[in-house]
């Protein structure tokens, strides 16, 4: 499972392979702080978070899992799971970094799209590779305006892996913004891939949405 430090959010998603709803005990580490200037509402969910995560892990076995469903529906159930369950726009901010401030609404609501396009090609694919792991769900506690629900996928041929999701709640409703897997943030880890292509393209976002446009065969 090498491929789970590799990137993104959806590492996180992929980890959710199987739902076992045993608690254990509670470590979260605060992964790094999205910045935006969207107006969140102080913690006060109605949504239980461990039973929001357990739910992503059900949805994703449910749609993702297993090799009779085509890539392309596979794809398009992915994305649907990542409207449901992340704020895409704060996620989109976060891993463009300072950039993102460059760009209009429009732009950004664009981007994100485009973002849920390139992770659904990377790692919707691996869900068919879902073999025996188990995805623990356990309890969380918050830090200020965020939710950190603790988890881990516990392997039949190695040490469980620890992954920490961040939520936040935005009018009224529960959302993914961060994962962290062994105290890595895959929102910094893609944050800093994106800077990389940004800064060495002068500055410019449109270098990085070119790049992801042509990997996912957008227009």
């Amino acid at each position: 499972m090498k491929h789970l430090h590799g990137r993104f959010l959806i590492a996180g998603l992929i980890m959710a392979s199987a739902v076992v709803a045993i608690p254990f005990g509670h470590s979260a580490q605060a992964a790094a702080q999205p910045s935006g200037k969207q107006s969140v509402m102080e913690v006060a969910a109605t949504q239980d978070p461990s039973d929001f995560i357990r739910g992503l892990g059900d949805e994703a076995i449910s749609e993702l899992a297993g090799d009779k469903i085509d890539d392309s529906s596979r794809q398009e159930r992915f994305v649907n799971l990542m409207d449901k369950y992340f704020k895409m726009d704060q996620v989109a901010r976060f891993v463009l970094g300072r950039y993102w401030r460059n760009l209009s609404d429009q732009e950004l609501a664009n981007f994100a799209d485009l973002l849920q396009k390139y992770l659904a090609l990377n790692y919707a694919s691996k869900f068919k590779d879902f073999d025996g792991e188990k995805f623990v769900v356990g309890d969380s506690n918050e830090n200020k305006k965020d939710i950190f629900v603790n988890s881990q996928v516990v392997r039949p041929d190695g040490p469980p892996v620890k992954i920490v999701w961040r939520l936040r709640e935005f009018d009224g409703s529960l959302r993914i913004i961060d994962v962290s897997i062994e105290g890595i943030s895959m929102g910094i880890t893609q944050r800093d891939e994106f800077a990389a292509v940004i800064q060495n393209n002068g500055g410019k976002v449109q270098a990085l949405t070119d790049m992801l446009k042509k990997k996912t065969g957008g227009n």
